[in-house]
């Protein structure tokens, strides 16, 4: 067994993911948080597709969601063409074909472990013999930028946040995925080795031809590293589309809102009162209609009354507003 990388099934017009109105509620009748609640889209084949929005909008529950490490409550995750569960794609051959890297570098490492043998654990287990990981280990470490000799036998605690974040980009790489889940991969490092690694990721997808889900609060680094960028807010779909065109012409009053909190480098444009007031309302009882209605300085009469559905503003940027429609995009 080789573990040779996983064919192409469905051709470059067919999705890699598709993701159909995935929920999940927590609790029981009368208390029940609704952290994903409808979540639908799409991530093309060879794209990166950014994920934004507050604390507690759904970001990292909805990336447990797709790779199945918390059940959904409904909704379905398509790859390639495939269901995924029972009487589809095995949890197991779509956990090879998609990995994730997590925030915490040091926690998603086995202490006890080597890094060759964190690396090495998951081909060893799909049957790769111990010569052929040795040598996959090798290659990894090596395309990480970190030197096999140097690093092959140290153990976790001997490294930095950076290394041991490329260390997990490896570990994510051992199995030649084809779609990689990164969780705030970046926001616990320095902004210097931030930019070493959102570099390395960059270079990476284009050498291993792999597609991205990359969610962060950091609207800076979601532009950055990002084809296109999907708006959460309460466990729903604000608004998505391309990076350039939903950051020139955000039409949802949240986007907006997020786009105008980031801080301005020119004193002449200084922001002196927030853009966003209060809190995200408890998700316990979340308001009618449309969720963000008590924080919107544009609310209307029907706002509070209908939840509004996506609205094309374009031929591939889509808002949930009801003010979308004379946005100008």
């Amino acid at each position: 067994m080789t573990l040779a990388p996983i064919p192409d099934r469905g051709g470059p017009a067919q999705p890699l993911l598709l993701v159909k109105d995935l929920s999940k509620h927590f609790g029981k009748s009368g208390s029940v948080v609704r952290a994903v609640d409808g979540v639908s889209f799409a991530i093309r084949k060879g794209e990166t597709l950014g994920i934004v929005g507050e604390s507690g909008c759904g970001k990292s529950t909805t990336s447990r969601l797709i790779m199945g490490l918390i059940d959904p409550t409904a909704g379905e995750v398509i790859f390639d063409g495939e269901h995924v569960g029972p009487g589809g794609l095995s949890v197991a051959e779509f956990r090879r074909q998609v990995q994730m890297v997590f925030q915490d570098s040091y926690a998603s490492l086995n202490p006890r472990l080597t890094i060759s043998e964190s690396i090495g654990f998951a081909p060893r287990v799909h049957g790769l013999s111990r010569e052929a990981t040795n040598a996959r280990v090798r290659d990894l470490l090596a395309a990480v930028g970190l030197e096999p000799d140097q690093f092959a036998q140290r153990y976790p605690h001997e490294l930095s946040g950076g290394q041991r974040q490329r260390v997990n980009i490896a570990r994510a790489l051992a199995l030649r995925p084809r779609l990689i889940i990164l969780d705030e991969p970046v926001s616990a490092l320095d902004k210097s080795v931030e930019a070493q690694v959102l570099n390395l990721l960059v270079d990476l997808k284009a050498e291993f031809g792999l597609s991205y889900l990359f969610i962060s609060h950091d609207l800076n680094v979601v532009q950055y590293i990002s084809d296109r960028v999907l708006v959460m807010y309460l466990g729903r779909v604000a608004e998505i589309g391309p990076v350039d065109d939903l950051y020139a012409h955000p039409s949802h009053p949240y986007t907006r809102a997020l786009l105008a909190s980031r801080p301005s480098m020119d004193p002449d444009h200084r922001r002196t009162t927030p853009p966003l007031t209060g809190d995200p309302p408890n998700p316990v009882n979340v308001p009618s209609g449309c969720r963000f209605h008590p924080r919107c300085a544009q609310v209307m009469p029907k706002c509070s009354a209908a939840e509004p559905e996506m609205v094309k503003i374009n031929a591939d940027h889509q808002a949930a507003c009801f003010l979308a429609e004379t946005v100008p995009a």
